[in-house]
């Protein structure tokens, strides 16, 4: 596991830590985490498996709808149901009866696993009472649905999911991801055959940037630690940041790339635009140079399909990686001084 629980055990980063970087064959967990959420909203403590069913169903059936694939195996007698009941050719009550049947068959127990063992914090534990199988919530998940944080968490898991199913709906492991300025939203190109059009491609939106950056910086700015919200209107509604300022882009005469996702922080409102000491289009110290870096990898570790994306961009291997960044680096502040820090810190690091 990389460092990303080193110097945080808030149950928010432990929670993100199983949706980001935990092994998917199937895009379960995501709607399991979900479910989570929502029964942690309630004192009630036994959850059996018939009363979980609905709810995770609901979950799943907000993406099966959308024809992208939520399993890497061929086939799956769960994602069958889904896909009927979908199709309006089975009954609710018979979905549920399957979700029942062998919806949970991998993911209860499988849910709490990251890199190299298990979380040493869990949500739930599995309960039977008398002949009933189902779990028991822990305390941890009722105290994390008191975090501020809690929209943010559904939203970082529904951007992390749409990466996901769209990395495995294409088949394609150099998916490049491409990023909307204007829109703040991810996108990727998917080439058309050559027999409908000619060296055409069309647009594929993945969802918004927020979404799947936020769990990485772990709820707060990239600059100075204090907590944002990736919801729209909010006074804590962060802002979308090239590190590297975009104004640097073709000032060498080449297309440096910096509106890609390894040079996009989020941030809030006082550090990228405050009147006081708002960073705008400056350079920043290097010392924030290592804490992109940082983030990059964790971006990297997660997997589908960011990951490939700056790898294409930055190097195959950490040193090549840490040496362009450091290029990057040296040049803009060769155009434009470096040395902007934030005015102070309000939390410990991501």
């Amino acid at each position: 596991m990389n460092k990303f629980l080193e110097n945080d055990q808030s149950l928010e980063s432990k929670f993100r830590s199983i949706y980001l970087f935990g092994r998917n064959v199937a895009t379960y967990k995501f709607a399991f985490a979900k479910a989570l959420l929502e029964l942690g909203k309630s004192d009630k403590s036994f959850v059996s498996l018939e009363e979980l069913s609905p709810i995770f169903a609901k979950y799943m059936l907000e993406h099966i709808g959308n024809g992208k694939r939520q399993i890497t195996s061929s086939s799956s007698k769960f994602i069958n149901a889904l896909e009927l009941y979908n199709k309006q050719k089975i009954e609710w009550a018979q979905l549920l009866q399957v979700t029942e049947r062998v919806g949970f068959t991998n993911v209860i127990d499988a849910f709490h696993n990251i890199p190299n063992g298990q979380l040493n914090t869990i949500f739930y534990e599995k309960s039977v009472q008398g002949k009933t199988l189902g779990i028991t919530l822990t305390d941890s998940i009722y105290i994390l649905n008191r975090s501020d944080q809690r929209a943010s968490l559904l939203n970082e898991i529904e951007g992390r999911w749409n990466l996901v199913e769209n990395a495995w709906t294409e088949r394609n492991p150099k998916l490049e991801v491409k990023f909307d300025q204007e829109l703040e939203q991810f996108f990727f190109l998917r080439s058309i055959t050559p027999e409908r059009y000619l060296n055409s491609h069309e647009r594929v939106n993945l969802t918004s940037v927020r979404k799947p950056l936020n769990g990485y910086q772990k709820g707060k700015c990239f600059y100075c630690y204090r907590s944002i919200s990736i919801e729209s209107g909010q006074p804590t509604t962060c802002d979308v940041d090239h590190f590297i300022p975009l104004s640097v882009q073709y000032t060498s005469g080449v297309d440096m790339d910096l509106n890609s996702v390894w040079n996009l922080v989020l941030t809030c409102q006082e550090c990228n635009r405050g009147e006081n000491n708002g960073k705008f289009a400056r350079v920043p110290h290097e010392s924030l140079l290592e804490r992109l870096y940082k983030r990059n990898e964790y971006l990297i570790e997660s997997n589908h399909p960011l990951k490939e994306t700056i790898i294409m961009k930055t190097g195959k291997n950490i040193k090549s990686r840490e040496r362009f960044l450091k290029i990057v680096f040296n040049y803009a502040s060769s155009i434009k001084g470096s040395g902007w820090i934030p005015e102070q810190y309000y939390d410990i690091g991501f």
